[in-house]
């Protein structure tokens, strides 16, 4: 028997008909795990979207977006009929559909079997996918350790946002795992490095931060500076929170800076920026 018979066989065996599968309408706790993983990113590059970002595409997906069950029936057919030819990417979109239980009933030990396989099929989300089953606990004991591995992999297979991911790892710690700052900040860097917004804000917050070990306001101000440019509203909130709290001493005696980021904060559709210019107008010169 061939190679790619054992694959159809494999695949045929471990995927349930259409018929056989069941849809389930997401309870809140599973909307909150919508945001673990990810999807393949086959469908964003397909579609022209370029320079979208990794957190940018697992929070916007097309999969998230079926809602009739004809439409989730007839798509989890096209995914199935091409995990049978060995389509890595239909696996882990497979995978990441039971991880979640958006769509289709929660089965993640089935995640896990398909993530583990389309990794080795060569798909770096199946790895990133593997990491956060490993953090959470989803369809296996938490382990920390196993995770980090994950991440790493993921990482160098061109997952840029798994650096941001190590970093908050390092940054709170975890069981089996020491809070480790320097760490923290060297994974940051990594995901800067390639311009992953999430990593730049998180550098900028960390580096900020006065009450850790690897306090750097000129770094922190430079990333959070950085990615509130390129539309991160977390770094836009951080900066005008910081100039605000320096409004009567230097560096920004007359609250101009703490205005222009809160502003951006707004502009960028900050509830909390629109708050603070609320409560400002009142106390604030114009």
């Amino acid at each position: 028997m061939s190679k790619s018979a054992d694959v159809f066989n494999l695949m045929d065996n471990l995927l349930p008909r259409a018929e056989y599968v069941e849809l389930a309408e997401p309870d809140e706790l599973q909307r909150l795990y919508a945001g673990i993983g990810m999807p393949s990113l086959r469908a964003m590059e397909l579609s022209g979207q370029a320079g979208v970002t990794y957190h940018e595409i697992r929070a916007a997906n097309p999969l998230l977006g079926l809602v009739d069950p004809v439409r989730i029936r007839n798509r989890y057919v096209e995914l199935r009929e091409q995990a049978l030819l060995g389509d890595a990417d239909a696996l882990n979109d497979l995978g990441w559909w039971w991880l979640n239980g958006l769509r289709l009933k929660p089965n993640p030990a089935l995640a896990r079997r398909l993530f583990k396989i389309a990794a080795v099929m060569g798909s770096s989300e199946a790895l990133f996918n593997l990491a956060e089953q490993a953090f959470y606990g989803k369809g296996l004991a938490v382990n920390p350790g196993l995770a980090i591995d994950y991440y790493e992999q993921a990482l160098e297979s061109g997952i840029v946002c798994a650096a941001e991911a190590l970093g908050s790892l390092y940054e709170r710690g975890d069981e089996g795992v020491i809070a480790d700052h320097g760490k923290a900040i060297s994974w940051y860097k990594r995901g800067a490095a390639e311009h992953d917004l999430m990593a730049c804000f998180s550098l900028g917050r960390l580096a900020l931060d006065e009450s850790s070990p690897e306090h750097d306001p000129a770094l922190g101000l430079y990333w959070l500076q950085w990615a509130a440019m390129k539309g991160q509203v977390l770094a836009s909130e951080r900066l005008a929170d910081f100039y605000f709290s320096t409004f009567e001493s230097p560096p920004d005696p007359d609250g101009l800076l703490y205005r222009f980021w809160r502003d951006l904060a707004v502009k960028q559709g900050s509830s909390w920026a629109k708050e603070k210019y609320a409560l400002d107008s009142a106390i604030l010169p114009p």
